[in-house]
């Protein structure tokens, strides 16, 4: 038939590489992550966006209301997740075409440390943004497709790129890092010529910085047409101020001390390394320049001196490049979901043990030392990054119960106390204190994370309002910030226990008052800024 015939034609005219790339990424993503497309776990920030328009032009995000909208700006983790999947698939078989990948192993494994990759299970903790964020990863990875063939393509380049920058800002790393390794393989390319890998670099530098021009430009244009400010979280209140060129040494010195940390330095924060990952980085890094030497070598590096000194240099620049988005941002740490363009150190590693594959061999004296080395390090590297998102699965998990079982117990209490009518208003002051529910499972502190709470996911005095409206489904309404501040200053209130001790829930001037902390903590200009966004 003429359907069938069409679609033996575009299966073949993807070729077997990317389609090694993509089933890579999807097969793998699907049992890394399934605990998470079978579960509902909230986070903090999750607790409020059961459903949630997604409207944050204030952190720059101005594409991220219509990236959402693919999954109607509702949390449904099992549509979400194969969504999620089906995206970062095609970014990978995308991958594998900008680093010229001719092997199907290769371009598989590329694909699988694509899906695998610590960061985005912390991606997943935030499920209500997660289909958009992957569709940000697949427009940063086709920016670099498209711009890399020039003219048009450039500029549709730039167009993806500005998208993709305004759905996450951290995801411009991954067009930067993809960019690097594009140039690097134009080196280990016998037939490419100094001019010509210049030339590619200038086209990508151009795309890159034409991309951020374009996505900043059109923020300007939201924050007009909406009447808004940047909030002042992780610092974008401070973008529109300059960057601070003076702080640019100490800030590239941050990013590689956090890309080391993130791969080599167990315990440090933000880091996902064990034992096994430290091996298998390990690993990797010894074939990974095992094959960038003996290309050069196979190339005639010496003939031509460009092809070892730009490899070198751009070598040197990968963790920079990886770790771009504490570049962007350097008024605050990145996060580990900042951090997802860092699997482009892998990406590295296997482009050039492809490139290697391309040249002549001399005499092979260790060939099986390499396969058993590579063998150990996909081995190694596959059980450390199925520990580390379960890990984070669990524990979040596991705070998501303790949250539930202390609030449900805390509405009996309510309920029971004397004087209480339904539909009172109920006047909680302080969040939940961690002591009260904190898990001491000791593994758990290897993802030690806000997004990854070890006690209650309920971590202000609002989110218990959201918890039980959105979770528990108590239709209870909190009360506006000058109540809660002033049930906190009362005599009565001050004379009050702590929960869970006798006396805590009382009915205080026709409400009910449960006192959780000695003080209120009022709500910070970025919180009340937040609540009002359009």
């Amino acid at each position: 038939m003429n359907i069938d015939r069409r679609a033996r034609e575009a299966w073949d005219a993807v070729g077997p590489v990317r389609r090694a790339g993509f089933f890579g990424c999807f097969v793998t993503g699907l049992l890394v992550h399934l605990y998470a497309f079978t579960n509902l776990i909230p986070n903090s920030d999750g607790l409020s966006r059961v459903f949630d328009t997604q409207q944050m032009t204030v952190s720059g995000r101005w594409f991220l209301h219509y990236a959402s909208a693919l999954n109607a700006f509702t949390q449904m983790p099992m549509a979400i997740g194969l969504l999620s999947l089906l995206l970062l698939g095609t970014a990978a078989a995308l991958a594998a075409d900008v680093l010229r990948l001719n092997s199907r192993v290769l371009a598989g494994l590329a694909g699988a440390a694509m899906a695998a990759f610590p960061c985005l299970g912390y991606t997943f903790l935030y499920m209500f943004t997660a289909s958009a964020y992957c569709l940000a990863i697949l427009l940063a990875v086709l920016s670099v497709w498209l711009a890399r063939r020039g003219k048009l393509r450039w500029v549709l380049g730039v167009a993806a790129l500005a998208l993709s920058m305004g759905t996450y800002q951290a995801y411009a790393a991954v067009a930067v890092a993809l960019s690097l390794l594009a140039v690097l393989r134009e080196c280990l390319d016998p037939r490419a010529s100094l001019r010509g890998t210049l030339a590619l670099g200038a086209r990508l530098a151009g795309f890159l910085a034409a991309g951020a021009a374009v996505y900043f430009i059109v923020l300007l244009v939201f924050l007009r047409v909406k009447d808004l400010e940047l909030l002042s979280y992780l610092g974008m209140d401070q973008a529109s101020a300059g960057y601070p060129i003076g702080r640019l040494p100490r800030t590239v010195l941050d990013t590689y001390k956090q890309v080391i940390a993130l791969f080599f330095l167990p315990g440090r924060a933000g880091s996902f390394a064990d034992i096994l990952m430290v091996l298998g980085d390990a690993l990797a890094l010894l074939l990974g320049g095992w094959a960038f030497f003996s290309a050069m070598r196979a190339l005639g590096a010496g003939r031509e001196s460009w092809r070892l000194a730009a490899g070198l240099l751009l070598l040197a620049l990968l963790p920079l490049a990886a770790g771009f988005a504490q570049v962007i941002s350097p008024w605050s740490e990145a996060t580990p979901i900042m951090k997802y363009a860092c699997v482009c150190v892998y990406l590295a590693a296997l482009m050039l043990l492809d490139a290697r594959e391309g040249l002549p061999a001399p005499a092979e004296k260790r060939r099986e030392v390499r396969s058993a080395g590579a063998l150990i390090c996909a081995a190694a590297l596959a059980l450390s990054f199925v520990n580390a998102n379960n890990l984070m699965y669990t524990a979040s998990a596991q705070a998501h119960r303790a949250t539930e079982s202390y609030l449900t117990r805390l509405m009996a209490r309510v309920e029971d106390c004397p004087g209480y009518e339904p539909g009172m208003e109920v006047a909680f002051i302080g969040a939940i204190p961690d002591s009260q529910v904190r898990s001491t499972v000791e593994s758990y502190a290897r993802m030690a994370h806000y997004s990854v709470p070890q006690s209650t996911v309920a971590t202000l005095n609002k989110h218990i309002y959201y918890y039980l409206s959105d979770w528990l489904n108590v239709p209870l309404s909190e009360p506006g910030e000058d109540t809660l501040k002033a049930v906190a200053a009362s005599p009565e209130f001050l004379e009050m226990p702590l929960y869970p001790a006798p006396g805590s829930v009382r009915v205080l001037d026709g409400r009910v008052v449960v006192r959780l902390r000695e003080t209120y903590t009022p709500k910070s200009d970025y919180e009340l800024a937040y609540e009002n966004r359009k």
